[in-house]
C-alpha cells in the first residue's frame, strides 16, 4: 500500500468517525424549537417570574413551564406548537432551570422603548431552543439579531416535585370571566398593598366584590353582572374567601399582556386564574395560577367599614 493509499484510508476512517458522532449528536436531540420573536417568549415567561427556578416540559403539544412559591402558589405557562415557526419532539423533556438566567439570555439584545409611550418597540430577535435528551448537556439557547448570533449555554438542574393542588373542575362553584383591561381598571381601584384581598360573588347584587383589607381601613370595589367589563358569569353557591394580596399582584402582572380573564373557586376555596394572551402570530397562549384560601368566611361582617367603588367603564 503506497503513502497515498495509506492517507487515503486515514483520512476516510476521520470522516467516518466525524460522520457518526455528528450522528449521534443528531440522535441525543429530544427537542427543537424556533421563534422568530424571543419577545413572544419573553413577555409570556415575565407573567410567571415570581421564583428563582422553574420546571421546564416540552411535550407533544407544545411547551409548560411550572413555577412555584412557598407552597402556596403555583404559575404556568402553557405555548402552543402553533406560536412556534418549528416544534420538533421525539421525546417528552422535564428538568429544572434558573429562570431568570433564561429571561436574561432572551433579552440579551436588549428591549427598545418607544421614546414617547415607553412601550416595548418591535425587534427581531429570532429565538431557536435545544436541548438533548442526556442531561449533562445545558439547555442550548441561540438568539439572532440582524446577523449576529449568540449562543446561550444554561445549566440544567435536577427535577422536582410539584404542588397538587387538585383543583376540582367537577366541583367549580363559580366562574366568572372578564375583559383583562377591564378587571386590571378595577384591580386599580383597592389598596393592593393590604394585608389580604377578601372575593365576594354571589347570585344577587353586587354579584361580585373586591373587598382589599389593611391596616388604614377597607376599600372594595364591586362589578355587577351586566357590567360591559364581565363576559361570564355562573355562581351556583355564595362564595366569600379570603387570599393572600400578593396572589392579586401576580394577577396584575399578567393581566397587561392578556385580553381575557377567567376567574374559577372549587367547593375548597382553590382559586384558579388563567390569562388568555395572544402572540404576535395571533395565536393563543394561556398562563394559569392556582392560589390557596388564606381564610374562609362563613359570613360577612357588617359592621366592617368600606369605601366602595362601582367600577363603570367609559
Amino acid at each position: 500500500m503506497s503513502l497515498l493509499d495509506t492517507h487515503q484510508k486515514d483520512t476516510d476512517e476521520e470522516e467516518t468517525n466525524v460522520n457518526e458522532q455528528e450522528s449521534n449528536e443528531n440522535d441525543d436531540i429530544a427537542f427543537v424549537a424556533k421563534l422568530k420573536s424571543s419577545r413572544t417568549l419573553a413577555s409570556i415567561l415575565k407573567t410567571i417570574d415570581f421564583a428563582d427556578d422553574a420546571i421546564f416540559c416540552a411535550l407533544p403539544t407544545g411547551i409548560k413551564i411550572i413555577v412555584e412559591d412557598k407552597q402556596c402558589v403555583q404559575g404556568n405557562a402553557f405555548i402552543d406548537t402553533r406560536v412556534f415557526d418549528s416544534y420538533e419532539l421525539t421525546r417528552q423533556v422535564r428538568f429544572r432551570f434558573h429562570l431568570e438566567t433564561v429571561m436574561n439570555c432572551l433579552n440579551i439584545f436588549g428591549v427598545p422603548l418607544d421614546p414617547v409611550t415607553h412601550e416595548p418597540l418591535p425587534t427581531n430577535v429570532a429565538v431557536q431552543i435545544h436541548y438533548r435528551e442526556n442531561q449533562t448537556h445545558p439547555l442550548q439557547l441561540y438568539l439572532e439579531e440582524e446577523g449576529v448570533i449568540t449562543e446561550c449555554l444554561i445549566k440544567v438542574l435536577d427535577d422536582t416535585d410539584t404542588i397538587d393542588f387538585d383543583f376540582q373542575t367537577e366541583n367549580v362553584v363559580t366562574k366568572v370571566v372578564f375583559k383583562a383591561n377591564g378587571f386590571k381598571e378595577a384591580l386599580s381601584e383597592i389598596d393592593l398593598k393590604a394585608d389580604c384581598i377578601e372575593l365576594l360573588i354571589t347570585q344577587d347584587v353586587p354579584h361580585f366584590r373586591l373587598i382589599a383589607n389593611g391596616c388604614g381601613g377597607s376599600t372594595s370595589v364591586d362589578i355587577t353582572q351586566d357590567s360591559p367589563v364581565m363576559d361570564t358569569f355562573l355562581c351556583t353557591e355564595p362564595v366569600h374567601n379570603r387570599y393572600k394580596t400578593q396572589f392579586f399582584q401576580y394577577i396584575v402582572r399578567a393581566l397587561s399582556i392578556a385580553s381575557k380573564l377567567s376567574l374559577r373557586i372549587d367547593a375548597a376555596g382553590i382559586l384558579c386564574a388563567q390569562f388568555l394572551i395572544y402572540t404576535e402570530k395571533d395565536k393563543p397562549s394561556l398562563v394559569e395560577y392556582f392560589f390557596g384560601p388564606d381564610e374562609e368566611l362563613t359570613e360577612v361582617d357588617d359592621n366592617t367599614q368600606t369605601s366602595e367603588v362601582v367600577l363603570v367603564e367609559d
